[in-house]
């Protein structure tokens, strides 16, 4: 081969040589510039991926932070939206978990690298309750990541738990038990029951500690030893109440005793009070013998001077009424009943005043004369209410003047201090009769208008009178009469002028004969 031919070879050799150098520095080049972005590092701030990490969403702590890289983010479309997914099961159910709906997504920083670091402010959603994972998709990209474990508890209920015992104190006998409750939501105030998922963590003081009472996690603890009790809506570990300052959800601390039925109960009132006023009252208190007030939701009874006092069952009593009050408490069967002795009964006085009429009852009236009725009362600022036979009258002084026969009374009020009343009764009959008599004008001329009879005779209330007319039908019969025959005019007039009678008193007969009834 010549010269020539050789340089030309060489020159063509290298010259593909460098052409085919280019082509690859070209190629790796134009990759390197397209390469897909990536989503990785999804985590909380500060924490590592191995790292519990707790959060306790409130109104007061309304979002939560992560953070999230980006691989080659300078590649990423302009249309790219990242979202947020979570989920309490790994991504089972659904797998692609449940979206948050608007969180706050912004750029970072990106270190001098090609990696982007963004950060993802959302909220959890309401009544998130254990441990979630929360992953980032794009709508631009097919790659997500997941972050760590997050224990995530909404702090919805957050006030004190209102249990069945209200003052913390319950007294059980030896050998029975007492169930401690959380009441129902608004019986009368707020309760964590309105969020049935809700779980519990009920603790027993050890020593100056409260430990938690395992395997009890319901809304009701049933407890048969003394000690101090409480529960806590169970919010794990950080966010619970006895965690975190600011989560109230517990419950009163609930002192519980063990007693014997020698032991006793006292009863006692704010402020020590003897008397009582009908219209106040006063608040009696049942407390162990230490001074607690026994827990609503025992068998409670009360008494007033050794009688049942009818729905009376709770540790409070607003007596009304001067007497001995007593109370018991039973909590395990009738062997075992702790009681305030005799005793030691809590007496009240009435706080009244006095009143008395001026004329005694039953009042005979003189024929064609009247009486005034005068009530004489150490009452400050009285008041008066006068009735005939139930029905009101238009007086309202202390005085009334009678002039026919009934039953009147008088409500006498007091109207400062303990407002009260005294109802006085007075009888007032028509004059006596000697006799019997045998002729009657029920005319409507107030003269000779009943069939009146001695009062002796009516005046124990037992005498059976029986009037026929001529025909022989009854008209008339009762074993109670009162000198009220006939009951109105017409009644006479429509039968015949001549009527017969019968009385009798203890089955025996008084007096029969014949009775005329004129105009």
């Amino acid at each position: 081969m010549g010269s020539k031919s050789f340089k030309l070879l060489l020159f063509f050799s290298v010259l593909f040589a460098f052409n085919s150098n280019a082509n690859n520095i070209a190629m790796n080049t134009k990759e390197l510039l397209f390469q897909t972005p990536i989503i990785q590092n999804v985590r909380v701030p500060n924490y590592g991926l191995a790292d519990p990490v707790n959060y306790c969403q409130s109104a007061s702590n309304p979002t939560f932070t992560i953070t999230f890289q980006v691989s080659n983010y300078a590649n990423l479309s302009p249309s790219n939206q990242f979202q947020l997914f979570i989920s309490n099961d790994g991504f089972v159910n659904p797998p692609e978990g449940i979206q948050i709906s608007n969180p706050t997504i912004s750029f970072v920083t990106n270190n001098g690298s090609t990696t982007g670091t963004y950060s993802a402010t959302f909220s959890f959603p309401a009544q998130s309750y254990g441990n979630y994972r929360v992953r980032v998709k794009s709508t631009t990209l097919s790659s997500n990541a997941t972050s760590q474990v997050i224990s995530v508890y909404d702090i919805i209920f957050n006030a004190q738990i209102p249990l069945n015992v209200t003052n913390g104190n319950v007294i059980i006998c030896s050998g029975s038990s007492f169930t401690i409750s959380i009441l129902e939501n608004n019986n009368p105030n707020p309760s964590p029951l309105a969020y049935p998922y809700l779980t519990y963590v009920w603790r027993k003081k050890n020593g100056a500690n409260f430990d938690i009472i395992p395997n009890e996690t319901g809304p009701n603890l049933t407890v048969s030893a003394a000690g101090v009790y409480y529960v806590e809506v169970n919010y794990g570990p950080v966010c619970s109440s006895s965690a975190s300052p600011n989560t109230f959800a517990n419950s009163v601390q609930v002192t519980v005793t063990v007693a014997s039925a020698s032991d006793s109960l006292q009863i006692n009132s704010q402020s020590g009070e003897t008397e009582v006023c009908e219209t106040i009252g006063v608040e009696l208190y049942l407390q162990d013998s230490s001074g607690n007030l026994v827990a609503n939701g025992s068998n409670i009874t009360w008494y007033l001077n050794g009688t049942v006092i009818p729905n009376a069952t709770t540790n409070t009593y607003t007596a009304t009424q001067g007497g001995a009050y007593t109370a018991s408490l039973n909590n395990g069967g009738s062997s075992c009943t702790i009681s305030v002795p005799p005793s030691e009964a809590y007496v009240l006085e009435d706080i009244t005043f006095n009143a008395t009429l001026n004329v005694g009852t039953p009042y005979e009236l003189e024929l064609g004369g009247n009486v005034d009725a005068i009530v004489t009362t150490d009452a400050i600022s009285p008041s008066f209410e006068w009735f005939l036979n139930g029905n009101v009258l238009a007086e309202t002084s202390n005085t009334l003047n009678i002039n026919a026969a009934g039953l009147y009374t008088v409500i006498v009020t007091e109207n400062s201090g303990c407002v009260s009343t005294i109802e006085l009764n007075l009888e007032v009959i028509d004059p006596s009769v000697d006799e019997i008599p045998n002729l009657i004008s029920p005319n409507g001329d107030g003269v000779n208008e009943k069939f009146k009879v001695p009062y002796s005779l009516t005046s124990a209330n037992n005498l059976n009178l029986e009037i026929y007319n001529s025909s022989g039908q009854q008209v008339f019969a009762t074993e109670n009469y009162q000198n009220t025959w006939p009951e109105n005019i017409d009644e006479a007039f429509q039968a015949k002028a001549f009527f017969y009678y019968k009385m009798t008193k203890d089955s025996q007969v008084i007096k029969e004969g014949i009775l005329t009834v004129i105009k």
